[in-house]
């Protein structure tokens, strides 16, 4: 039986979208979904909610039924750590308020949540279907929180503080080729800081059609929404 392709772009703001535009462009003309990851605050100064050409192309994503995933709150405190990977229960619940309202205000009612860098504390885990959230994504697999199950799929990532040197990209090809081969799902996601690199943003291609060619069905996240 054949898994699934997961394929997702984060930080995606002003700087970076005219890149992540032409990826997903490229990814839509291959006939590779690609699920969108938004965070309302991204480094010291960007706000979704003051960007309005980011604001009107992701509501326009939204509209052509893109899936928008929520990436966390303030994704400034990432230059020190990932920034929900180890809190408990009181300070998850308090940053996912913040990032859920600051969503509802701009026209977003994610319910599937994937942490920056993939990095999903127990107690994040626990409170997220306070706040609607159906689905959750962790470096480790896809948990889906309304029957408490597990998917184990290793997510395959470039950038978001993972690597991006052409070995890392070697490994990644071979490992979303091996998945595949395997009939496993595999996930593979890239930062819109590391598309501005031609060849990064090439051997991420790669990987992505090879999946594809070895048996992965082409999806996105909300396929376990409602699974």
């Amino acid at each position: 039986m054949s898994g699934h392709l997961l394929v997702s772009i984060s930080s995606i703001f002003a700087e970076t979208r005219p890149g992540v535009q032409k990826l997903v462009r490229t990814l839509d003309a291959e006939g590779i979904p690609v699920s969108l990851l938004v965070a309302p605050r991204i480094d010291s100064d960007w706000r979704l909610s003051k960007d309005p050409e980011t604001l009107e192309w992701l509501l326009g994503q939204k509209e052509e039924g893109r899936a928008i995933i929520l990436n966390g709150f303030d994704q400034a405190v990432q230059g020190r750590r990932a920034e929900f990977a180890n809190l408990g229960e009181h300070e998850a619940r308090l940053r996912l308020q913040g990032a859920t309202r600051q969503m509802t205000r701009v026209g977003f009612d994610p319910d599937v949540f994937a942490p920056p860098r993939w990095r999903l504390s127990p107690g994040t885990l626990a409170v997220l279907p306070e706040f609607g959230f159906t689905v959750a994504c962790s470096t480790r697999g896809v948990h889906k929180l309304v029957d408490g199950s597990f998917l184990q799929a290793r997510n395959l990532s470039v950038g978001e503080g993972f690597g991006s040197a052409k070995w890392w990209r070697t490994s990644l090809i071979k490992a979303a080729d091996r998945g595949a081969s395997k009939g496993n799902t595999v996930r593979l996601s890239i930062s819109g800081r590391n598309i501005v690199d031609g060849k990064t943003v090439r051997d991420f291609l790669r990987a992505a059609t090879m999946a594809r060619e070895r048996g992965s069905t082409p999806s996105d996240y909300r396929l376990f929404v409602s699974a």
